[in-house]
């Protein structure tokens, strides 16, 4: 596996101090997919998150993935559908965004230039707010079925020699041309010509016009976010119980009625407590909490995928980067006043009364996330392939991040439903 399609340190630094702790650069591992293939007809939780099928990225995209398996969770809340929204889709949109907007970063090793691929969860909404709703099988055909994308990494490749040598976006002039950028990046991506025509007829040559601009009829394959339903839960007080909320994509993304907000963690251990409680109060309410976390893979355990920091410290410090994962379930232990303690583990359904009961008085011991590096590795040695449990100790840290020889916390922030 080669570190430039995993993420830098250095560059996944560079990118959220540039854009204030918002975008992602993703760590990727390379594990083979065994027989899980769909793990989510297995997982029985103490939540009940509604999830499709794990795909496993092959590029710095998690952002893209994580964003996606939001979005078919909701959807499929509500209408009972799984659907394979497309990550190609929206990476391609935003490689646009950051040609044509001189978002292009220098390789320290190769000194040749490169698109990044991390972004953040808000990137993504902007992609499907003004690009629309599209599924894998319809944007690129030829991957509906595929577990991980090697179209992704072939484009990445093709756009990079654009930019380099004797390519097309070599000069500061040609990348500042969106109508150039637009045609290099459909031959990088090998988009099939009837989806070329319609993204020219829709979106203008050179791409300007977006879906609340344009005046052409949009194709069957390209929904608008308004138009594209989910369910949600609403939390209007911080004790009354959550409500559910059936509604479009638009009303849950940065600027909608119930758009869901980042939160970033914070640094005492009450207030760390009293976050984590409402993550948990979101999962209970079956929301797939998004989070935004540090790895460092020598955290992890080779039989399960678990990362702990006792793993870490006895291994010490391995390769590193930034992630941004959906949730699924939790481990909690309850300290309710006057009562035994009491442990409710991840993978076994819980009453309504423990949940609340959780919300109130529980510590949590461990989040269960669903990755984007396919379903070699899982809890009870595979069984819930394709997720990980990430222990609070090391949620917590401090880990040290070798590149700025500094101690990190891993947990940098999470993404909750509209109250919560």
């Amino acid at each position: 596996m080669r570190d430039p399609l995993v993420l830098t340190r250095r560059s996944w630094l560079a990118l959220a101090a540039a854009a204030g702790a918002t975008a992602v650069g993703c760590a990727n591992e390379d594990l083979t997919d065994d027989a899980f293939t769909e793990p989510g007809d297995l997982v029985e939780n103490v939540t009940d998150v509604s999830h499709t099928d794990v795909r496993r990225q092959s590029i710095g995209n998690c952002w893209s993935y994580a964003s996606t398996g939001w979005l078919e969770s909701l959807h499929q809340a509500r209408t009972g559908n799984a659907v394979n929204v497309s990550e190609s889709w929206i990476t391609f949109w935003d490689w646009h965004k950051k040609i044509t907007g001189g978002s292009i970063t220098r390789n320290a090793t190769t000194m040749k230039d490169e698109v990044s691929t991390g972004a953040w969860w808000d990137t993504a909404m902007t992609v499907l707010r003004d690009r629309g709703v599209a599924f894998e099988e319809e944007f690129i055909p030829e991957e509906a079925m595929s577990a991980a994308s090697a179209r992704q990494s072939e484009a990445l490749t093709a756009i990079n020699a654009e930019l380099n040598g004797m390519g097309r976006l070599v000069s500061a002039t040609a990348r500042r041309d969106p109508q150039m950028v637009l045609n290099a990046l459909l031959d990088a991506w090998r988009i099939n010509d009837t989806i070329r025509a319609d993204i020219r007829r829709v979106f203008g040559l050179s791409a300007r016009s977006t879906l609340s601009s344009t005046r052409e009829p949009l194709p069957a394959w390209m929904r608008k976010a308004s138009a594209f339903p989910i369910r949600t839960s609403v939390a209007r007080s911080s004790t009354g119980a959550p409500v559910r909320w059936d509604g479009f994509l638009s009303d849950v993304i940065p600027g909608g009625r119930y758009a869901w907000k980042t939160l970033s963690y914070p640094a005492t251990a009450s207030s760390r407590t009293a976050a984590l409680r409402r993550v948990m109060r979101a999962l209970n309410a079956a929301q797939p909490v998004l989070v935004s976390w540090l790895v460092d893979f020598n955290a992890r355990s080779g039989s399960t995928g678990t990362f702990d920091l006792a793993t870490l410290r006895a291994a010490g410090a391995g390769r590193q980067g930034g992630h941004l994962v959906t949730t699924e379930d939790y481990e909690v232990v309850i300290r309710q006043p006057g009562m035994p303690e009491r442990r409710l583990a991840a993978g076994e359904m819980a009453t309504a009364a423990d949940m609340r009961l959780a919300e109130q008085y529980g510590e949590m011991a461990s989040l269960r996330i669903k990755n984007s590096w396919g379903t070699a590795q899982g809890p009870l040695g595979g069984m819930f392939g394709g997720y990980h449990d990430l222990t609070v100790a090391y949620l917590n840290g401090p880990i040290r991040w070798t590149d700025a020889n500094a101690d990190r916390t891993p947990l940098s922030s999470v993404i909750l439903p509209y109250g919560f």
